[in-house]
């Protein structure tokens, strides 16, 4: 029994020998913790990604919003730490398209808020009875509150295009043309609401006040419901 009773204690103190011995040496044991897959972390829904802008690297998606009178197709893909290139394609009754590449950057990030800023540069197009065209520009500011299923959301922009134009003035001696460059601005709000089907997959529905050529015209306001879809999540 003297005999079991020693090894027992000699057992027991031999990790308080090494523990003092790898103090002395100026060692300190941690424990082995497994690292953890990036894989199996939590990312954002793509409905949230796409209405609130600054996806995580890698996340990509792409949005289609109809209605009246704006029809938009709207595609990301996170390159770094929330930012993203975009592309968007917009129409007006199919009569005025604007074409856009920019980025789009999250500011704040949090589990039930972000905030977004986005700059757009791109080409306007208009047909029709009055025909316009030239290169436009946006500044976007996106906003986010999302909960477990439910996006509502918020977005103001303001867009600017100059529209040059040439004058004809055709005289006995001969024709005289002249260049002018006019600006355009559209203050725009959209508030809605997105809805989460699935990481992959979301739905959204809103109201849009796009005020066209402001002030010298008359805002028509709109409607819109959208499809998301998207991956990398």
């Amino acid at each position: 029994m003297q005999v079991i009773s020693a090894f027992a204690l000699a057992a027991l103190l031999s990790p308080q020998v090494d523990g003092a011995q790898s103090a002395a040496n100026g060692t300190v044991l941690q424990p082995m913790v497994p690292a953890l897959d990036p894989s199996l972390l939590p990312t954002d829904p793509v409905v949230l990604d796409q209405l609130a802008g600054g996806p995580a690297k890698g996340a990509w998606g792409v949005s289609v919003q109809g209605g009246y009178p704006w029809f938009t197709l709207r595609a990301l893909v996170g390159v770094g730490t929330r930012l993203a290139p975009l592309f968007e394609l917009e129409t007006a009754l199919g009569r005025r398209f604007t074409t856009s590449l920019g980025l789009s950057l999250a500011w704040v990030n949090r589990p039930h808020f972000r905030l977004s800023g986005e700059v757009l540069l791109g080409w306007l197009l208009q047909e029709g009875e009055i025909s316009r065209r030239g290169p436009s520009g946006e500044l976007r500011l996106r906003m986010a509150i999302p909960t477990r299923r439910v996006v509502p959301y918020l977005v103001l922009g303001t867009r600017h295009a100059l529209l040059p134009s040439r004058t004809r003035i055709e005289r006995e001696s001969g024709t005289d043309t002249s260049w002018s460059v006019r600006h355009e601005w559209t203050p725009w709000g959209t508030l809605g609401i997105g809805i989460r089907i699935s990481q992959q997959l979301g739905i959204d529905m809103a109201a849009d006040y796009g005020w066209v050529d402001a002030p010298s015209s008359v805002a028509i306001p709109g409607a819109h419901l959208g499809l998301h879809f998207g991956g990398g999540r």
